[in-house]
């Protein structure tokens, strides 16, 4: 029973989203100041990227203060980093600074987050 809550509330999370970003898509789409404000988007971006960097930085630091890391998944932020790879790339590519400044700052708290996690896995054996 416990199963089937779990996966109705990652449908309706689902669901959610998707028909919100459709919904608020649909009004924006022909709002085109919305659309051309790329600068403010750029910085909005980067500030975003901030708040997930210190974010992983936190989250580093708690597993380096208590020496655990039992229920911190390795494979959230092995798959941001590459992530961030991407989109370090594609910042370049396009000339998008928010991408690539973004990409630096997250992977860096993911790398310092990373170290953490493998030194407490590491010391517990």
């Amino acid at each position: 029973m416990r199963y089937i809550r779990f996966y109705f509330e990652i449908v309706f999370s689902l669901l959610f989203v998707t028909v919100a970003t459709m919904l608020i898509y649909g009004k924006l789409q022909q709002v085109s100041v919305f659309w051309k404000a790329h600068m403010f988007w750029s910085y909005a971006l980067m500030l975003c990227w901030i708040i997930v960097a210190a974010g992983y930085y936190h989250q580093g630091w708690l597993v380096r203060k208590d020496h655990n890391a039992a229920h911190v998944s390795l494979i959230l932020p092995i798959a941001v980093f590459f992530v961030q790879c991407i989109l370090f790339v594609k910042g370049i590519n396009f000339g998008d600074w928010s991408l690539v400044v973004g990409a630096v700052l997250v992977n860096s708290g993911v790398l310092f987050s990373l170290y953490h996690l493998m030194k407490a896995r590491l010391t517990k054996r």
